[in-house]
C-alpha cells in the first residue's frame, strides 16, 4: 500500500491537496470514515439478502451524517 500512496502523491497536482499537516503522509492510506459493511442485511424486491462492501458503508454513513444534520438544523445550527 505504501508503494500506491507514494505514486498518488507524485502524481497529483499540490494544488489539490489539503495543507500537509491536515491529512496523514505516512504512506498508510486508510479512510477517515468507516461502517459496518459485512453480512448488511437489505431488501430486495422484498427478499432480505446479506450484501458486503463499499455499496453498503457509504449509504450507511450517509445516513448517519444525514441525521447528524437534522440535528444540527433543528438547533439553528450550520449543516457539517
Amino acid at each position: 500500500q505504501r508503494s500506491a500512496v507514494s505514486e498518488y502523491f507524485d502524481s497529483v497536482s499540490k494544488r489539490r491537496l489539503p495543507d500537509a499537516s491536515h491529512f496523514n503522509q505516512t504512506g498508510a492510506g486508510f479512510p477517515d470514515v468507516a461502517a459496518q459493511a459485512t453480512n448488511f442485511q437489505v431488501v430486495d424486491f422484498g427478499v432480505i439478502q446479506s450484501v458486503d462492501g463499499t455499496s453498503c458503508a457509504c449509504p450507511t454513513f450517509s445516513g448517519v451524517v444525514t441525521l447528524l444534520n437534522d440535528l444540527r438544523l433543528k438547533q439553528n445550527k450550520p449543516t457539517l
